[in-house]
């Protein structure tokens, strides 16, 4: 049995060990982010997800309360940061509102076809 662990152990440390290409491709894209939507959107953090040709940005606003935006000129200011190649063929774009108390809002899902 306790080799039976181990071995467990094992295979479960060395599965979180390695980053496929994906993940650099993601960590990429979010510090892109992070960097050109700066002067646009204060407080936010980035979640991109590429799976099966799809790409899903998650952006988080954190404050005590909502940003007075237009979410449709800050969508396609993300589209316009986000220069992936021709393997992306679609793009989901989540905005929320990360509130100190209370729960999670959505303020903007819009999905982009390329």
């Amino acid at each position: 049995m306790k080799k039976f662990l181990f071995l467990m152990t094992v295979v479960s440390a060395l599965s979180f060990a390695s980053d496929s290409p994906q993940d650099i491709l993601e960590d990429r894209i979010e510090d892109q982010l992070k960097v050109k939507m700066s002067s646009v959107l204060k407080k936010a953090d980035y979640d991109v997800t590429i799976v099966n040709n799809s790409m899903n940005i998650e952006v988080e606003l954190e404050g005590l309360t909502v940003p007075k935006l237009n979410f449709d000129n800050v969508a396609k200011d993300i589209l316009n940061c986000v220069d992936t190649n021709k393997s992306i063929d679609d793009i989901y774009i989540v905005i929320k509102h990360d509130a100190t108390v209370g729960e999670d809002k959505i303020l903007y899902s819009q999905y982009f076809n390329k």
